[in-house]
């Protein structure tokens, strides 16, 4: 949970830095159009890329199996990893949106970061049911009952 607050957190201090205190930090503002472009088109894709995977990486098999197996942790290494994800896009996405001189890609970009944070907050019921095998029971039961 000091992870994913410290995320928030620095966030939020660069929101409060560039907008309230009206430090300049548009240190690219007078960067050239193919480095915008390409700076840009790396964070849609990134992001594009690592939200999906983050929100569902509980999901794929192999992680899944390591929950059910080394329980706390695996559970903290991957609870960890997925917060990095989220966290570092969040970050990086707000530090760009003031670098570039308020390029509101950027900031959109973090207001979809900042949307899918609720949905890895660390908690003890979500920590409980991420690690319990019921999900497996249940689906081998239907397909026991197909046959």
């Amino acid at each position: 949970m000091m992870i994913f607050a410290t995320f928030l957190l620095v966030a939020g201090g660069i929101y409060l830095i560039g907008d309230f205190c009206q430090f300049d930090m548009s240190v690219w503002e007078d960067a050239s159009k193919g480095s915008r472009f390409f700076v840009s088109t790396l964070m849609i894709l990134l992001t594009i890329a690592i939200v999906p995977l983050s929100l569902r990486l509980f999901k794929f098999e192999r992680v899944r199996q390591d929950l059910i197996c080394r329980r706390e942790k695996a559970l903290k290494w991957w609870g960890i990893l997925r917060i990095f994800c989220l966290g570092g896009l969040l970050v990086l996405n707000t530090f760009l949106y003031y670098g570039f001189g308020f390029e509101s890609t950027y900031g959109y970009l973090a207001v979809v970061v900042l949307l899918c944070m609720p949905f890895i907050i660390p908690t003890l019921s979500r920590c409980v049911s991420e690690t319990s095998n019921e999900e497996f029971h249940e689906e081998a039961d239907s397909s026991d009952s197909q046959l």
